[in-house]
Formats: C-alpha cells, structure tokens, sequence
C-alpha cells in the first residue's frame, strides 16, 4: 500500500525534470488520498510532459467530498496545459468526468488557478448538468476575501428539490414539498464574502411554466413567468436591498382571488434595509402595479416579523377590473356581491400598532348593483377615517341615486370623522322622488368588537303616493307619504325605526309603527312592522285598483306583519267597515263577484238570477281578514255564517240587499294570490 503525500509528489515532479532521464510521463497509484475530507479509492495519477506542457490526467474508483456531494464514482480527470511551479499551479483546460446517484453521469470543464505563497485559488466549473438544466461556478478566494459567480440555466424545481434536505431544516422542507413546485429557474448570481461571511450579493432570475399548489389548492399556481433581480449590501449586519420582480403570463389563485396575468402582468419592486440583530426591516420604496388596474406605493417597518408601521398609496385607474381581481372575491354574500363600476378611485394609508388614518378620494364614481337594490352615478368626494383624536373634515356628493326603485336627486353630505366614527356637520336635505328627506343628525361608530353601528333623526317631507306608486310599478294611488323619523338606528345588521311613519292615502291615515329591517342590502333581508289604517275611502280604493264600485269606509290593521326578500310570509291583517261611519253603502255587481271569487265561492251567480237587472246593492257591513302562517292564510269575514263567512252583510239602505259569503277557511297564500290577480285582470260578469 503506498500513500500519496505532498513530498512525495514534489519528489516525484523533481525526478521527472531531472535531464538525465527521458521520462515521458509518470503514473502515481494509490489506494486512499492524504486529505481529512476527501478519500480517493484506487487513485491513478499521470503526468506527462507534452509539447504544449505539463499534462496531468488520473483516474480514480470513487471520490468521497463533502456534503452534499458525497461520493463521485468512476471519476477521470485531465489537465492540458498545466504548470507547476514552486509557489503556484495552473490548470487552464480541464475536463472532470463522474458519476453521481443524483447527478448521474457528467462531463464538467474547468480550470484552476492556486498560488500557495498568498493562498489565492480561482476555480471555473462549466456544463455540471441537473436534469436538463446546466451549472456553471466561477470561484476565486484568498486569505481575506472571496466571490462566487453562478451561472445557472433551466433548472427544473423537482432538481432542486433533491438536494434540499442538505440545507433546509426538515419543517421547511415538508413546506416545500407539500406545494409540489413545478418549473425551471435560471439564475445568475454573484457572492462577494470575507472570513466573516457575505459582503454582498447580486442575482437576476427567471422562472418559466412555474406551478404549484398546497394541500388544500387554495394557492396555485399554473405556467408562471416571472423574472426579477436582487442586490444585496452588507455593512455591519445592516443589509442594504434592492429587489424588483415581474410576473407576465400564467394563472395565479390564491383563494378568493384569481388572477390571469398573461393579460395583466405584475410588477413589483422594494428598497430598504434589514438590522439582522434588531430583526428589523425598514422598507423604504414599495412599488406594486398591475399597469391597466393600479398602482400602489408604500413604506413599511417590521419588527420580529410583525409590521409596526405602514404609509401607503394606491390609486386604482379602471375601477371596473380592479373590482372583479380584488375586491369582488371578498364580497360574497354581501350587498357588494356584484357590481358594475366605472371612475378612479385614490386612497392613502396611515398605519401603526396605536393609530390609524385612510382616505378616499372618488372621481365620477358610478355604481350599479346587478340586483337593482340601489345604483349612483357620478359619485366625487374625499371619505375619511380614523382613530385618533385630530378630527377630519370629508364629503360626498352625487349626481343622482336610486334605492331599489326609489329615485333619489342630486346631494351631499359633509362629515366629521374623529375616533373611529363620524358624523354629519350640518343639516341635510335629500330629493326623494317628488318630496326630501331631511337629514338632522347622522352618526357612525365602529364599536370595540369591530360591529358598526349608525343612527339619524329626520323628517320624511310629503312624497306624493302617485309618484311612489308608479315608482313601485303598483297600481296608481292618490294622497301623501310623510312623517317625522324621530330615531333610526342600525346596529347587528339590524335597522330600527322609533316613531311613525303617517301615510295620508285614500283620503284616510295609514301608520307605520314598530318599523325595523335587518341585513337590508343582504341576500335575503327582513322587514317586520305594524300599522292600523283609519277610515279609507273605499270608492277611491276600488276605483285605484278597478275590482268593481264600493262606497263606504273601511277601518283595520295588518300586525306583526314579516316581508322576507320583499315578501310576505307572516302578518294579522283585517279590514272592515268602520263603526261610526253615516255614509252610503253600496256595493256593485260586479264587486260582489270579485268578493265572492276572493272567498272561494262561485261566480256569475247574480248575472244567472233575477238580481242581474241591478247594478248596486245597499250593504250594512263588510270586512275581510287573513292570518298567514307558514304560507297558509286563515281566512274569515265580519261573522260566522251557516256554512261559511259573511264578507258583506246585506241592509242599511233600501233594497236591493246582497250577502256575499266566503266559504274557504284554508287557502295557499300563492292561491289566493292568484284569486286576486284574476280579480284584477277580471272584467265583470257577464249580464244576459
């Protein structure tokens, strides 16, 4: 067994040179190298002196380095032109073939350069190949410094992802994995050191067709372009960066957003610093836009990893885009669920761990909801918010407005914001169809528990129930809605009203008590009230919806009355002729008809008797109620009769006299809709 050491080899080289001997080439064997870390099994070294030089070349059955490189198998090298000399050695071509249980087979080029008196060593490897991809290391280093120049192109993730293990602790290792990255890199990098550790660096870098996804795909990622570059700066621990990245074609989700970007790219660049022994960063130029959409600029400082202090600026271009990528995800279920939008919109942010402040500034904002709950057009004024105790002053107007078919004119409203609420600064008035509604105190205030809630007092001045009516596409009715709204509070997404609302209509009173609303622009939003009617006008009632003539007046009430999603489905409604009412009764043919379908009796009963020859009967009483529950309706009239209900109870004026009598106790409320419907759509009975 012979041992290869470095006197030995210098022996050899002198022998090799001595003139007296014609020696060509000189073969050195040995089973096992001198180094701690590196162990040659069956070691063949040549040197041979050609006309070009020295040339070295061995062989070698396995290589042991370092991790993560391990064993090389089957190792041959070869230096052409080498030199060596007392103090240095030069290799400048150098072919290294090996193969490894990852690398497989390679055929690596390199060249070398060592001066032992200053311990300098400059080392190139070219075409170390990984999967289809190819590595190539410039390396130069001396007692004090060193540098490293990486060359890296098309590299595939799932190569890279073998070698893991030998620099990344086992949890960020199960990370990785678990994404299952997909894709090539290409990187070039430069890393400048000293004894102690990196000085700076640089990179540039590119991925193409990455993709990923985590266990539970709500972050994927599918055939991503995306190059960027880095540069890095170290001066006593304090890293100095500059980085910028673009993404230009693939698809990104990350749950709820979606976004294409091969027809709106991203880009986004940062410059600051980090202090590694505050674990600090001090972010002094952020820059994210998506061109066509928005631009955000932004500074930022984090502190262990949580942010302490943030300044940002965004201004969003086309609102419409940036609606349906960013915000319309988060909107589900909500009465911004989907919206057509058009105007700019900027906004600045103010933000640290004890105080913040954002603003709105709206230019010719228009909003459309797809529901027809409520729309604005031309929307410009500045919203604020804060906490602290500072007040700010903010505004908002509109050209005009609609809630749900509730025309609402141009308006304004001046505001004050202070400690996370604000309020209205002066009285306002806002044109509601053909009448206002006056505005005398409004306030919003965001409770500890993050709930809102908001308040006003006002006066709902007359809107004519012609224009409200016609609005409501319901069949048109004369007199006034108004009222004094004395307190209107939301709170729990619950709106309540305290007071009445008097509605003058058929030349009698209705009132609105008890009136509250909850989730009212949600899906599915819920209104509970009462209200009692006071002496309405039957002839201008029937004449509205032309059911046929009756006079007289009529007094009730529709309690505990429920509307979810705007319809009906619990209420204690009646309705009959009022007490003390001295007026003409009369009630015509065709009214009886109507009256009798409605209570599930059979028509044109009159027009097949000899009562066919008039047209009006006298009555003494009429009433109808229905109680629905569970989409029932119990119905009933002013008493009981022998098989059934009396709806009009025939006297009080001179003959003829008529009862009309209901027979159906049970009906489905879509029934007796139905009932109503032909009643409208009825022309009368036929007279033969």
């Amino acid at each position: 067994m012979s041992y290869l050491t470095p006197k030995s080899v210098f022996l050899w080289l002198c022998l090799w040179s001595f003139p007296v001997f014609a020696i060509n080439t000189i073969q050195i064997s040995s089973e096992h190298s001198w180094a701690e870390k590196f162990d040659a099994k069956e070691l063949k070294t040549y040197v041979q002196l050609t006309s070009d030089g020295l040339k070295l070349s061995g062989t070698a059955a396995q290589i042991t380095l370092a991790e993560p490189l391990n064993q090389l198998r089957n190792v041959t090298f070869e230096c052409t032109k080498a030199a060596w000399l007392t103090d240095a050695f030069h290799c400048q071509s150098g072919s290294l073939q090996f193969s490894h249980p990852e690398l497989g087979q390679q055929q690596i080029q390199f060249s070398l350069d060592v001066s032992t008196e200053g311990e300098q060593y400059h080392i190139q490897l070219k075409n170390l190949r990984l999967d289809g991809g190819t590595v190539s290391l410039d390396i130069s280093l001396d007692e004090q410094r060193w540098d490293v120049n990486i060359d890296a192109q098309n590299i595939p993730l799932s190569a890279l992802q073998k070698w893991l293990p030998q620099f990344l602790d086992k949890q960020y290792i199960d990370v990785v994995n678990n994404w299952q990255p997909q894709g090539q890199i290409s990187v070039q990098a430069r890393f400048d050191g000293n004894l102690l550790g990196v000085s700076s660096a640089t990179a540039k870098w590119q991925f193409t067709d990455l993709g990923f996804s985590n266990t539970t795909a709500s972050q994927v990622a599918e055939n991503v372009t995306m190059q960027g570059d880095v540069a890095l700066n170290n001066t006593d621990n304090t890293w100095d960066i500059v980085a910028a990245s673009s993404f230009t074609a693939g698809q990104v989700y990350s749950d709820p957003v979606f976004v294409d970007l091969s027809t709106s790219a991203i880009e986004l660049s940062i410059e600051g610093k980090y202090e590694s022994g505050l674990n600090h960063w001090t972010l002094a130029d952020i820059k994210l836009t998506q061109p066509e959409q928005f631009t955000l600029e932004a500074t930022a400082e984090i502190t262990d990893n949580m942010p302490t202090k943030v300044e940002a600026n965004v201004t969003v271009k086309t609102l419409s885009p940036f609606y349906s990528t960013w915000l319309k995800p988060f909107m589900v279920g909500t009465a911004a669920a989907d919206l057509q939008l058009s105007g700019q919109v900027s906004s600045s942010i103010s933000w640290s761990d004890k105080q913040h402040q954002l603003s709105a500034t709206l230019n010719n904002v228009s909003v459309v909801d797809s529901e027809q709950r409520y729309k604005a057009d031309k929307l410009n004024g500045e919203l604020v918010w804060t906490n602290s105790d500072k007040p700010l002053n903010g505004y908002l107007s509109w050209q005009q407005a609609k809630l749900y078919a509730v025309d609402i004119g141009a308006g304004s409203l001046h505001t004050q914001t202070v400690k996370n609420g604000f309020k209205l600064v002066e009285e306002t008035t806002i044109p509601v169809l053909d009448g206002e509604l006056q505005i005398n105190q409004l306030s919003l205030q965001q409770q500890e528990d993050k709930q809102i809630t908001w308040s006003f007092d006002g006066l709902l001045l007359p809107i004519s129930m012609e224009s409200l009516t016609q609005a409501l596409d319901w069949p048109t009715m004369h007199g006034k809605l108004s009222g004094v709204i004395p307190h209107v509070r939301y709170q729990s997404q619950q709106l309540t009203i305290d007071g009445a609302l008097q509605v003058k209509v058929f030349d009698g009173t209705t009132v609105i008590r008890d009136l509250r609303l909850t989730d009212p622009l949600g899906v599915l939003p819920q209104l509970y009230a009462n209200i009692d009617i006071t002496e309405l006008d039957l002839a201008l009632l029937t004449k509205t919806f032309d059911v046929g003539k009756i006079t007289g007046r009529v007094s009730g009430a529709v309690h505990n009355l429920r509307l979810s999603d705007w319809k009906p489905v619990q209420f204690d409604a009646t309705l009959e002729t009022s007490e003390d009412n001295p007026g003409k009764r009369v009630i015509s043919q065709r009214a009886v008809d109507n009256l009798t379908q409605v209570g599930g009796g059979a028509t044109g009963m009159i027009s097949r008797s000899f009562l066919r020859f008039f047209d009006d009967f006298s009555y003494k009483r009429l009433g109808l109620s229905c109680y629905l529950r569970n989409d029932v309706c119990e119905m009933a009239g002013i008493e009981d009769a022998d098989q059934g209900y009396y709806i009009v109870k025939g006297g009080g004026g001179l003959p003829p006299w008529i009862d009309v009598i209901g027979y159906t106790r049970r009906v489905d409320w879509a029934d007796l809709l139905e009932r109503i419907k032909a009643v409208q759509n009825s022309s009368g009975p036929i007279i033969e």
